[in-house]
């Protein structure tokens, strides 16, 4: 037995053949009935037609006889199925060939009797009492006064059916053999295209307009499926080398921990080297937890399992908070950090957007010289200037960057824009490698980014928390000219609610003093 709730699936072709056989049958029977009725009714008004000419007839060849001898006449001469009736001025019936003319009612009163004595002839079918069935009734005014009635028996039109069944289901059971060969031929020729789809090309098959529709909604899920698949293996082959890439990046420190270990516990280190290779070991630990911290923020973003989510963030004030963290490290490499700009809300993580500041600022101070600067701008626009930002136009005198991020327009809610900039004196970025640098593990220059301690998944981290908050990123770079990255934010309409300053404030009423290398 079926599940509950499954549906019986039902055959095209039989519904089809089915419902061509049914229709014809119908058509076939009610032609059937109508052309019977019709052929009835037309029988009906040609015997009418004789029965009041035969009335004629008679009448003429009685008035030429004495009135004495009318009933004789009738009598010898006309006998048979047609009835003939005499009926006196009076109405009293004088002769009838089917009953006893004594034995009748006065007639005076019947229809056809008076139209006839008004009129001098009339038609008429009625029921007859005296024969219990329906009858054509012509009557014709004699000269004498006195009426002549004929009068015919008719079957009614059911008897006529009835009569007619045994007929009619022989022509209705003949019409459905051939309906029923028919329709076969008609299933056949309907369902041969609908057989021969081919579904791997929906639309290059020949095929009824009204299916159309269909196989173009197959075509559609089928490039869906297609594509998810892509994305499916893309992403399978994203995590086989994400995988492969830890391991490898994890390795090194591992071999490096290892060795010194071994060679510590086999007193195999000199005393006034063990505090140097101790240090080695800290260092590479380090280099170890900040790998698998980057690996844990870029895990949470993939899956969006950020904690802190959907809450107001002061970019500016996390901006600020972050230089404040970079502060000895930019002091050890003599680099100057400053900061300028609005005070504009952003609506998401605050954790991602510390951790994407500390990622540009961090490889700004890293991959810079002495005496270098790294700067953040932030700007906030309404709806208008804010996509005029986008554009280049009005966004400041540097040309617009090139975006990496998908998610654009932002959605509707949001005052306008924020575009932030991280701008440095570094050593640049090769134009042949911009489009690359936000992979895992990318490295410009693989040397020294061993040498700074970068785990090379900074500007991926960066990426993606710039699509998590629905915005864009772009980067600006040539080598020697220094780097701009600059991100693009959705504005939320927070900036009052909160006493922010929503217009742009002078850098040094905003920024922090600047740290100095």
């Amino acid at each position: 037995m079926a599940k509950e709730g499954h549906r019986r699936s039902q055959s095209l072709a039989r519904k089809i053949f089915s419902t061509v056989l049914v229709f014809m049958l119908g058509v076939i029977l009610l032609l059937s009935v109508a052309t019977t009725a019709i052929f009835y009714f037309i029988y009906e008004r040609e015997a009418e037609g004789v029965l009041v000419q035969q009335a004629q007839d008679v009448a003429g060849h009685l008035n030429s006889i004495p009135p004495s001898e009318v009933g004789a006449v009738l009598q010898d001469q006309f006998t048979g199925v047609v009835r003939y009736t005499l009926i006196a001025e009076d109405g009293t019936v004088l002769y009838d060939s089917v009953a006893v003319a004594e034995e009748m009612d006065n007639h005076a009163d019947r229809p056809e009797v008076r139209a006839a004595r008004e009129e001098g002839h009339s038609t008429l079918v009625r029921y007859s009492s005296t024969l219990q069935t329906d009858s054509v009734y012509a009557a014709v005014r004699l000269d004498d006064g006195s009426i002549l009635r004929l009068a015919e028996m008719r079957h009614s039109l059911l008897i006529f059916l009835t009569s007619m069944l045994f007929p009619m289901l022989a022509a209705v059971a003949l019409a459905a053999a051939l309906a029923l060969g028919l329709s076969r031929v008609l299933t056949r020729r309907i369902m041969k295209p609908i057989d021969a789809l081919d579904f791997k090309v929906p639309l290059q098959n020949e095929i009824y307009t009204e299916m159309s529709p269909f196989l173009e909604r197959i075509d559609e899920q089928q490039r869906m499926l297609k594509q998810q698949n892509k994305e499916l293996a893309l992403a399978e082959s994203l995590r086989r080398d994400f995988s492969s890439n830890v391991s490898h990046e994890m390795k090194t420190p591992l071999q490096v921990i290892s060795g010194y270990a071994e060679l510590m516990q086999n007193d195999m280190v000199e005393p006034l080297d063990s505090q140097k290779f101790a240090g080695l070991i800290y260092e590479e630990a380090q280099a170890m937890r900040s790998l698998i911290d980057d690996v844990l923020i870029l895990s949470r973003l993939d899956e969006s399992a950020v904690g802190d989510s959907g809450q107001p963030v002061d970019l500016y004030a996390v901006a600020a908070g972050t230089i404040e963290r970079l502060g000895g490290f930019a002091d050890s490499n003599g680099v100057t950090l400053s900061l300028k700009g609005d005070h504009a809300i952003l609506i998401g993580s605050e954790t991602i957007t510390e951790q994407m500041f500390y990622n540009l600022l961090e490889n700004g101070i890293r991959y810079n010289h002495l005496g270098g600067t790294v700067g953040v701008s932030i700007e906030a626009f309404g709806s208008g200037p804010g996509l005029a930002a986008l554009q280049g136009e009005g966004a400041g005198d540097a040309p617009p960057a090139r975006p990496f991020g998908q998610n654009g327009p932002f959605e509707a809610g949001h005052s306008g824009t924020v575009v932030v900039k991280v701008s440095d004196t570094g050593v640049g970025i090769p134009e042949d490698m911009q489009e690359n640098i936000f992979e895992r593990f990318f490295r410009v220059d693989k040397s020294r980014s061993k040498e700074t301690g970068g785990t090379g998944l900074g500007l991926a981290i960066v990426k993606h928390g710039v699509l998590y908050h629905e915005g864009t990123i772009g980067v600006e770079s040539a080598p020697g000219e220094g780097t701009t990255f600059t991100l693009t934010f959705p504005r939320a309409l927070e900036d009052a609610s909160r006493g922010l300053p929503s217009q742009p404030q002078e850098a040094s009423s905003k920024a922090p003093p600047p740290v100095r290398g």
